[in-house]
């Protein structure tokens, strides 16, 4: 017998009953008085009822295989070959571990694929592997650049510096030969006041 799904009424209309929300799609019985489920009337929805249920046989099994919970790595040691593991939730560390754990004892899981799973989590851990390489290489490339930009700045300063003291070099030079020509000036002016006197005393 196909497997009848049992579906809430107003699911196609109203998203706080499921439509476009997996979540949502909750079963509630329908009991309205002329409601056209509850009367079972022809082209609408089916409401729970008996005579849908499996085979005793078939209950709980996938694939000729007994259905069980698994829940950490103890509970997936205890699984046979006659059974076939569901896993709960878990984290990928966790997961990694019973993924490697079923392959090497060949035991089946359900709800994962854990040879694709495995690859993936490799695939992962590379990508996050060039992206740690290329972040690093990022962080030295900038460090350099901030050293040249540093050692150029010093090398300008020092540049600067080194003007700076030669024209205060040039300056102090040229006081120094302004004083150098005043005293020239002075004196030949106190010798031409001596000489002048010396006329004067002459001509008395």
């Amino acid at each position: 017998m196909k497997n009848q799904k049992f579906l809430r009424l107003g699911y196609t209309q109203y998203s706080k009953l499921g439509l476009r929300r997996k979540k949502k799609l909750t079963y509630r019985r329908a009991n309205g008085i002329d409601n056209k489920v509850r009367l079972k009337m022809k082209g609408h929805l089916r409401n729970v009822n008996i005579g849908f249920r499996k085979k005793k046989e078939e209950r709980g099994v996938v694939k000729g295989l007994k259905l069980i919970e698994v829940k950490n790595m103890k509970e997936l040691k205890k699984i046979t070959k006659q059974e076939i593991a569901v896993l709960g939730r878990f984290g990928n560390k966790k997961k990694m571990e019973i993924a490697e754990y079923a392959l090497k004892n060949n035991i089946q899981i359900l709800n994962l694929n854990p040879k694709k799973f495995i690859e993936k989590i490799k695939e992962k851990l590379e990508k996050r592997k060039e992206e740690k390489k290329e972040i690093e290489e990022r962080k030295k490339s900038k460090d350099k650049r901030a050293k040249e930009s540093e050692k150029k700045k010093e090398e300008a300063k020092a540049e600067e510096r080194k003007e700076i003291e030669k024209v205060e070099e040039k300056v102090e030079e040229a006081k120094a030969e302004n004083k150098e020509e005043g005293k020239q000036v002075q004196n030949s002016k106190n010798s031409e006041n001596l000489k002048e006197a010396a006329e004067a005393e002459g001509n008395k």
